[in-house]
């Protein structure tokens, strides 16, 4: 609800009641899904301290994209993506190991440049959507600057 008011920027009564029917629809969907998972969350000190370099990966992916954007909007550059597969131990069924994985998918896409797609657990590896790939190195020659 808070956060409906910060984006909102108004304490209006219509306002606040949207609010409060999308706060109680979220909380309802959150509860219909956690009933129908049927795992339930467990989560290790261990796993949130690698958690801490989440805020510098942000930041390199941005410099990322907005370096990808400024290269197409002035030379026409598209940038080249791809999909990669990145090695995780993926664990066994229960609610600890189903918890890490949950978070690593999670972590992969708070960054702006991976959108992480799914765990094969069978292979040991993360699929990732990169929006742009270091691995592929093709780029359009400059046009002359004379």
């Amino acid at each position: 609800m808070a956060l409906w008011v910060w984006v909102d920027d108004s304490i209006a009564l219509p306002e606040l009641l949207v609010g409060a029917v999308a706060a109680a629809g979220g909380a309802l969907f959150a509860q219909l899904v956690r009933d129908q998972a049927g795992s339930r969350i467990r989560v290790r000190a261990g796993w949130l301290l690698s958690a801490r370099s989440l805020p510098l990966q942000v930041l390199r992916d941005m410099r990322v994209v907005f370096g990808a954007l400024a290269r197409m909007l002035l030379w026409g550059e598209e940038p080249q993506s791809a999909l990669e597969e990145v090695p995780v131990r993926s664990g066994g069924m229960g609610a600890a190991t189903t918890t890490r994985r949950v978070l690593m998918v999670m972590g992969a896409s708070l960054a702006p440049n991976t959108l992480a797609l799914g765990i094969d657990g069978d292979r040991g590896v993360m699929i990732v959507h990169r929006l742009v790939s270091a691995r592929v190195k093709t780029r359009r020659p400059r046009p002359d600057a004379r």
